[in-house]
């Protein structure tokens, strides 16, 4: 026989009722929010003749958006570490549309995109990229990278540089990236691990990513927050442990020294880059011999290409189509 429970439960567990209520609606609204955004980028990506396809590569499943001008050459678009393709290129998506064939895949174990092959290595995810080319009969690609996609770039060169022609890396060391720098970068946070910076679990810790990400760092309400860490944090997260494990031992076992790539190259940055600080960008460019061309730009951390798109897309569109640029790092530094 049960013993009802006194004024006092009864009231204890409302309230337990009515606080499990408002966090599953906070988190659906977060959820929904997010979704609702992703649609909107969508349909304004479909207006420009990209749109979203899914490719069965053996264990590999790729998500990507794929369009614009078909007869245009194709740039390749390799997003960073915890986004996907859609949030973190829709600028220049819509951009370049309008006058390359563009290719955005979400890398292996984000966005969409997932594997039954338990290789979490830099060469898998260029080898699966190079798959994704050759099942939409791709030859070569103007390359683009931004922070961890750059070193998944670089890597696709290596492997392949026949099929690249123009090369940008955005807010990315590419394969020269030091355990110095590493320590460095954890020091000033006072972080124990790149997880505990990068794999956020909280709202207040995605925020602290946003801060790392951004000079001006957008405001997210906390329910927002909440749907991101939902919707492309937590379901990740495992593998994404074992690609940072991936990353800190190429950083560990591959040559320091940056391996010049034999295309021309544009590096883009941003000047208050805390992830990966701008003396990262220097030393790449001084290892190429000058034969690259460094752009700092000032009010913008690691997402130039999204605090300063105005400016990052023409400069971008200009270096692909061989056009010169004017920027001298010497006076940037």
């Amino acid at each position: 026989m049960s013993i009802p429970p006194d004024a006092r439960e009864v009231s204890t567990l409302k309230r337990f009722r009515w606080a499990a209520g408002l966090l599953g609606l906070t988190m659906t609204l977060g959820c929904s929010f997010v979704d609702q955004a992703a649609r909107a980028k969508s349909r304004k990506f479909e207006r420009v003749g990209v749109t979203s396809h899914v490719a069965n590569l053996g264990p590999d499943q790729i998500r990507y958006w794929e369009g614009g001008r078909p007869d245009g050459e194709t740039v390749l678009l390799l997003h960073g570490f915890g986004a996907d393709a859609l949030w973190q290129w829709h600028p220049q998506i819509r951009a370049l549309a309008k006058q390359y064939r563009v290719v955005a895949p979400d890398l292996l174990w984000f966005g969409e995109s997932s594997s039954d092959d338990p290789t979490y290595s830099i060469e898998h995810q260029a080898r699966a990229v190079l798959a994704l080319l050759d099942h939409e009969d791709v030859d070569t690609v103007h390359l683009v990278g931004v922070s961890y996609g750059g070193m998944v770039a670089h890597e696709v060169m290596g492997q392949a540089p026949g099929r690249v022609e123009r090369v940008i890396l955005v807010a990315s060391p590419a394969r020269a990236f030091l355990v110095a720098d590493k320590e460095e970068v954890l020091a000033e946070y006072g972080a124990a691990s790149v997880e505990d910076l990068l794999l956020p679990q909280t709202p207040a810790e995605l925020r602290r990513l946003m801060s790392l990400a951004y000079q001006k760092p957008p405001r997210v309400p906390k329910f927002v927050a909440q749907g991101v860490l939902d919707r492309y944090y937590r379901p990740h997260r495992p593998n994404h442990l074992e690609l940072l494990r991936a990353v800190e031992d190429n950083t560990k076992v591959h040559r320091t020294r940056f391996q010049a790539p034999p295309h021309p190259t544009l590096i883009i940055w941003g000047e208050y880059d805390r992830v990966f600080p701008k003396k990262a960008a220097f030393r790449i460019h001084e290892e190429l011999g000058g034969r690259s061309t460094l752009c700092v730009f000032d009010d913008a951390a690691h997402a130039p290409h999204l605090e300063r798109a105005d400016d990052v897309i023409p400069m971008m569109q200009r270096f692909l189509r061989g056009d010169a640029l004017e920027c001298d790092p010497k006076e940037l530094r």
